[in-house]
């Protein structure tokens, strides 16, 4: 795996890190870069990543853990080649889907799905990659 410095990365506060660690790796076919065990063995942080570019950091949570405070108006988007394959994945895995997918007036299309601490995560692939920016402009103007 290629290690490179990250000028961004998102770090994640979840309260179970077994299941969030399946969850991304099978919902989202991340790997695992790094996982940092506690006292007991099992991780208490992990360093994931998508493609490149696409890290996150996986933090336990410490107790008590409210779960309906996370993601609050934080949503994760993630450009992928082919969002309809993440749709079939996570239809199989009983992953929550929010939306989707579903194509939108900006030349991209989405899949949302929610990740078990409930964390928003948006799967994005461009439509059309013939159209120009002033295109995708013109046709955003039109639709809203």
């Amino acid at each position: 795996m290629e290690f490179y410095p990250m000028p961004l990365f998102v770090k994640l506060s979840v309260s179970h890190m077994e299941n969030s660690l399946s969850w991304y790796k099978e919902v989202l076919h991340f790997k695992s870069v790094f996982e940092w065990p506690g006292k007991d063995g099992q991780p208490i942080m992990a360093h994931i990543r998508g493609s490149k570019y696409q890290d996150i950091l996986l933090v336990s949570a410490p107790e008590p853990h409210d779960k309906e405070a996370n993601g609050k108006g934080i949503v994760l988007n993630l450009s992928v080649k082919e969002v309809d394959v993440y749709f079939k994945n996570a239809s199989r895995t009983h992953a929550i889907i929010i939306e989707g997918p579903v194509d939108r007036p900006w030349n991209a299309r989405e899949l949302i799905l929610k990740d078990p601490d409930g964390y928003l995560i948006t799967l994005s692939m461009g439509i059309n990659r013939e159209k120009s920016f002033d295109d995708v402009i013109g046709q955003m103007r039109n639709t809203f």
